[in-house]
This record gives structure tokens, sequence and C-alpha cells, in this order.
């Protein structure tokens, strides 16, 4: 298995959770197999309905997606319903299935099982209460035998005590933002981020002030006990208008006008003059498409007669415009 794969990257298979066909959302989660040497994944239980349908089966290969958002089948529910079971192998594991360490007293039960998204290898597994009153998140490295409705792992004290645990989405979003409000002048770039925790891992995206508050942001969530990785994908405002305003000076409709690029939260206010109406709206297209840019305010002044283009614009919120003499004249004593 490629070792060099993020948490965020793998697929996660919980019990209980929205299993969708092809043609739309099918069932529930309800079984996961394995080839116990191979600890490749062979196929899903999906279980028809809500509460008495029938237990349906899908092979590994028609699994394209497996998160906590739920589980896409690239089949239809009337393929999946003619799978014939007797085709499909491996060590059947569920929410019952016992978990325990090898020597040690006590035992959990499987709550989630992670596997490399293209190979279908075991990456890791979340149980139940192998600690107490703790959900706890076990790398593969650690199991040791998979049989019907049972898993051991091999792993001494130590390392035991220091496995990180497992908690909900829900639980760690609301300390997330807990601790993100408490640092007051965040509260402005509040309207322009998106905080969201998908199977442990936080993603921020969106805008904001600037790429200093970024790593701020993502510094204080490091201490959020239970988040296995943070995707910080935030686009501070000092970044996106250096990394805007070269793309428009690049660009070979815009290349030559020195026009000013202010963001706030992405969105990009454009501010200077242009000699005509088609490079007003070439800048505009090259903002309106570039990464991180919400919205534009085009105030790009149209004079074919300048004969020279501004370099500053004028204050925010001003009323002046943004022009130049003609000729530019330097005063000398």
């Amino acid at each position: 298995m490629d070792k060099t794969l993020l948490i965020s990257e793998m697929s996660k298979f919980r019990f209980g959770s929205k299993v969708f066909c092809s043609d739309g959302e099918d069932g529930i989660l309800t079984h996961v197999g394995f080839d116990p040497t191979t600890r490749r994944m062979t196929y899903v239980g999906v279980r028809e309905g809500r509460l008495f349908g029938k237990t349906v089966y899908a092979p590994f290969d028609a699994v394209t997606s497996a998160s906590g958002e739920g589980i896409v089948l690239s089949i239809t529910h009337d393929e999946l319903s003619n799978v014939d079971k007797a085709k499909i192998s491996g060590v059947e594991l569920d929410a019952k299935s016992g978990v325990e360490r090898a020597g040690a007293a006590g035992q959990g039960s499987l709550f989630l099982v992670a596997i490399h998204p293209t190979t279908g290898e075991l990456a890791y597994i979340v149980t139940h209460h192998l600690r107490a009153n703790q959900d706890t998140l076990v790398q593969a490295e650690y199991v040791t035998q998979l049989e019907p409705g049972h898993i051991v792992l091999t792993l001494p004290d130590a390392a035991f005590q220091t496995l990180p645990p497992y908690r909900s989405d829900r639980e760690l979003h609301q300390e997330v933002e807990t601790i993100l409000f408490d640092l007051t002048p965040l509260h402005v770039d509040f309207k322009g981020m998106e905080v969201r925790v998908l199977d442990s891992v936080l993603y921020l995206d969106g805008n904001i002030s600037s790429s200093l508050r970024g790593e701020v942001v993502q510094d204080q969530a490091m201490g959020v006990l239970g988040l296995l990785e943070i995707k910080n994908r935030l686009v501070g405002d000092d970044q996106l208008a250096a990394d805007l305003a070269m793309k428009l000076g690049r660009d070979e409709r815009t290349r030559d006008l020195p026009i000013g690029v202010y963001p706030r939260l992405g969105i990009v206010r454009l501010s200077g003059a242009v000699h005509n109406a088609q490079q007003k709206v070439a800048a505009e297209e090259v903002a309106k498409s570039f990464p991180g840019v919400r919205s534009v305010n085009n105030e790009l002044i149209v004079d074919p007669k300048m004969a020279m283009l501004s370099i500053m614009s004028a204050p925010e919120g001003s009323e002046a415009a943004d022009k130049v003499p003609g000729k530019y004249i330097r005063h000398t004593k």
C-alpha cells in the first residue's frame, strides 16, 4: 500500500452509512468483506430499505467513493439486487464484529474501516470501547488477524496507550468553531471562511484577510484532540492580490495595463484605467475565472484619450476617479 496517502484520501466505510446506487439511494451499509491474506476489501453488504429489507452485495470494484457522507456504487439498484453472493468471497465483518488485543482482556466492537481507495487494502479501523468509554483509531499495521466477525490486534501496552481517540465529526466541528470564535480578531474573517469536518479531517475553505491569519487558524485547530488531518485551503487576500496581478500581467489582453487589484475576503475590486471596453471586459473575465475569487467589482475607467494609465487607485469608497494628467511633469528646484 502507498504509505504516503493522507487520511483524507482514504475511503471510509462506516456501518449504517447511506449507500447510493448509480440511479439513486438504495440502502445502508451493513457488512464488508476482506481477503484475510491480502487484507483487501472484496465486497460490501447493503440492506435495502430502512428496517426489514433484504441484504444484497456489491463487489469492491463497484465502489466509486466512500466517506462519512455516504458510499457511491457504479451499478444500478437492479444490478445490485442481482449480484450472486456465492461468487463473492472474503471474511465478513459488521458492526457486531469483535476487536481484541492479543493477550489482553476486554473486547471492543468494529465501527468503521478505512482502505486504500485504489487497491482496497486495509488502512485503519475504528473501534468502540477497546479503551473504556472511547472510540479508538488503530492503524492496519497492528491488525494481525482477520476472521469472520473477529479482528485481533497485536501491539504493546505503550503503543496501545498512545493510539489516537476517534471523536464524532459533530464534536470536532463544534470545538474548532469555539476555538476560532474565541479569537476576536478573526471575527471579521468568518463570513469568508467555510469550516467543515468530515471523517475527522478538518477542511478550511474560502477566503481570509491575510495568509498569516490563515496560518493562525490552522495552528489553533491543531490543538483539537481527535483531528487526524487539516486541509488548509484558505486563500489570503494578500496572496490573492499578488497572484491575480501576476495573471493579469501575463494575459496578452491585459499584460500592458497597470490594473489595481484589491480583494476583500475574495471580493475583488479592479481599479485603474484602460483604453477601450474590450480591455475592461477582458480584465473582468480573467479575474472572475481566477481561483479564490468570489466576485468582481469592475471599476476600471475607459478613456481612449489618456496618454498614461493610472498606477494607483482612488481610496476605497472615494468618489475620486482613477486618473493622472496626460503628461507627467517633474518639478525640480
